[in-house]
């Protein structure tokens, strides 16, 4: 199956750059930004985007199962990708919550603050 047109890969080739990216020490994530370069090949439209990370992570699944790579490698790869898709926490400083404060006071308060012509300076 073509998975891109724009650079010609295939099915076959992503299942082979993932079975040689994942069989290195220190394995790198396998995006499909990671596996196009393996490649040697470019995106350009990038329409092909979402087919190939699909792709790609079901023949790393796929390759786990046929004892072709190592599950540990898989189970790290799998595991920086739920942390890298997982929403960030939300953090809230507290400078920022203040902020508004800040912004509320009266003109005159803010004079007294910068000077009389409005300068910090």
């Amino acid at each position: 199956m073509i998975v891109c047109s724009c650079a010609y890969v295939t099915d076959r080739d992503l299942e082979q750059a993932v079975l040689e990216v994942m069989s290195q020490p220190n394995a790198p994530l396998p995006t499909p930004g990671v596996i196009y370069r393996h490649l040697q090949k470019k995106m350009q439209c990038c329409g092909c985007a979402p087919l190939a990370a699909e792709t790609i992570y079901a023949k790393m699944e796929d390759l786990e199962k046929r004892g072709l790579i190592c599950p540990c490698a898989c189970a790290t790869a799998k595991t920086r990708m739920k942390d890298i898709m997982s929403p960030p926490e939300r953090r809230v400083s507290r400078t920022l919550r203040e902020a508004p404060r800040a912004l509320s006071q009266p003109a005159a308060a803010r004079q007294k603050v910068t000077g009389s012509s409005g300068s910090s300076f």
